[in-house]
């Protein structure tokens, strides 16, 4: 502490001997002030100059006026220190105000940060222990993280009446990374992309592409992703993988179950041991499919289907070496396209084409809207037309020598006519589009079908719409499609092949 002392006893002047010594009452107590190193308190002894001298309030602080100590004087403390006269002991006679500094602002973090996997428990208390909690999704606009903001502080003042300035608290910055954006208010970080988090202690990013960098089994857990997800190793059996937009295996799948929105591509196969599903808001693509069940809402490639039960709103397509469908169902909306479909020991195989667009072609099976109908009832309006036609030249061509007797009453007649004649024309020209449309429907009908390039054997059933017929012998290089009637087949041709 700084030291500072004062007496009252004036300048130290030497007197002569014969002198009458100063009176006693007239003697000044000394006072000693002391600073603490942060001048925010000061400290008072007072030594009287005789016993029994009292020390007033006011020399008190008019001492400490001169020592420019005027703020936080400690009044009762000080007149408590006067009246009880604790002289010789130390008084603090003024205290600053402490400064206040700012707190600093902090990140909360709306997803966990913790990259320890662990089993997730169930409501009824179970644990999952293939529910990992591998990824962490987000959808479009939600809130990664968020800043509140820093508390501002209070200015302390010293004794001397000093203003200490408080330091502000810091502002955390967002932790920007990919797909990430600031919300208006600049205080949260918000996802700009359905995905997963990336959390890299420094920043945050979200991914529209999960990738496990290995199996998806007991170390990975089940996977669940908002965006597509590359699997790098295979997905074992009981294990499930789910996007929202596509899949990817670079191994082999096995009885498990995938499920995205949009296509689902397996780089080797599948063996679904009679339990693996894959469903897809698009296309399926594998090389071979065995012992699975495929749901496809768009189309199903493939090299080879065996034991499958397999459904696609478009369409399944075989190609590669093999390019055989073998046992099992297959149920499309448009076309099967294989090289063989069973095989030569008849196993059972049933291949079947339902769709809304095939079953309005086959509503022109109905008697009023066959095209034998709708020409005979051409015919007879054509001829009706022909008819009326010659009687309408031979009125004009009377109206025109017999000259213009009665004009109104012929114009009238002429007016009727022609109304008649427009009517007859029009109903012409309805049941030609009628039958020009049915045409059309009818040469549609092909675009349904069931191709086998190579051999279709014994043993496969077919359906196309309500039609059903059973192979008993081998067809090759064969088309199958549906007429009104039955089932029939082709040769197949160059565009069947596209």
């Amino acid at each position: 502490m700084n030291a500072d002392s004062s007496s009252t006893n004036g300048e130290n002047t030497s007197v002569p001997a014969e002198q009458t010594e100063t009176p006693q009452e007239e003697k000044k107590p000394e006072f000693s002030l002391q600073i603490s190193m942060d001048n925010m308190t000061a400290y008072l002894r007072v030594k009287p100059a005789y016993a029994g001298q009292k020390v007033s309030y006011d020399e008190i602080c008019e001492f400490l006026k001169q020592k420019d100590v005027t703020y936080g004087i400690c009044e009762l403390a000080i007149q408590s220190f006067c009246e009880e006269e604790r002289f010789y002991s130390e008084l603090i006679c003024a205290k600053g105000t402490p400064v206040v500094d700012g707190t600093d602002g902090w990140l909360t973090y709306h997803f966990d940060t913790n990259k320890n996997l662990m089993p997730k428990e169930r409501e009824d208390g179970t644990v999952d222990f293939r529910d990992l909690g591998l990824v962490k999704n987000i959808v479009k606009g939600d809130a990664l993280c968020t800043i509140t903001p820093p508390e501002p502080g209070k200015d302390g003042t010293d004794v001397f009446g000093h203003v200490i300035p408080f330091r502000p608290g810091l502002m955390p910055t967002l932790p920007f990374g990919a797909n990430t954006v600031a919300s208006p208010d600049k205080l949260s970080l918000l996802a700009e992309v359905d995905g997963c988090i990336e959390y890299l202690n420094t920043q945050i990013n979200v991914n529209d592409v999960f990738i496990v960098r290995g199996n998806v089994d007991s170390a990975s857990g089940n996977v669940t992703a908002n965006g597509s997800v590359i699997v790098q190793g295979d997905v074992r059996e009981g294990f499930f993988v789910k996007a929202g937009q596509d899949i990817s295996v670079r191994g082999i799948v096995e009885g498990a179950t995938l499920e995205a929105k949009g296509s689902i591509s397996l780089s080797r196969g599948m063996n679904g041991m009679g339990r693996g599903t894959l469903n897809a808001g698009g296309n399926i693509v594998g090389k071979y499919f065995e012992n699975a069940n495929l749901n496809s809402e768009n189309d199903i490639y493939a090299d080879v289907l065996l034991n499958c039960r397999a459904t696609a709103r478009g369409s399944i397509i075989l190609k590669g070496q093999k390019a055989s469908l073998i046992g099992g169902s297959c149920q499309v909306g448009q076309r099967i396209y294989a090289k063989n479909i069973g095989t030569p020991g008849s196993t059972a195989t049933r291949v079947s084409i339902v769709s809304e667009a095939l079953s309005s072609l086959l509503v022109a099976d109905k008697e009023e809207n066959n095209q034998d109908s709708l020409n005979r009832k051409l015919a007879e309006a054509q001829k009706t037309l022909d008819e009326f036609t010659e009687q309408y030249t031979a009125l004009k061509q009377q109206i025109s020598l017999n000259g213009q007797p009665g004009m109104e009453r012929t114009n009238m007649l002429l007016k009727a006519s022609i109304m008649k004649k427009s009517q007859l024309n029009e109903a012409v020209q309805s049941l030609k589009k009628q039958i020009s449309s049915l045409e059309q429907k009818t040469n549609s009908l092909v675009d349904f079908h069931v191709v086998g390039v190579g051999i279709i054997y014994p043993g496969t059933k077919m359906s196309i719409g309500p039609h059903t017929t059973n192979i008993q012998n081998e067809y090759s290089n064969t088309k199958f499609y549906a007429d009104q009637e039955r089932i029939v087949s082709g040769p197949v041709l160059p565009s069947d092949t596209a």
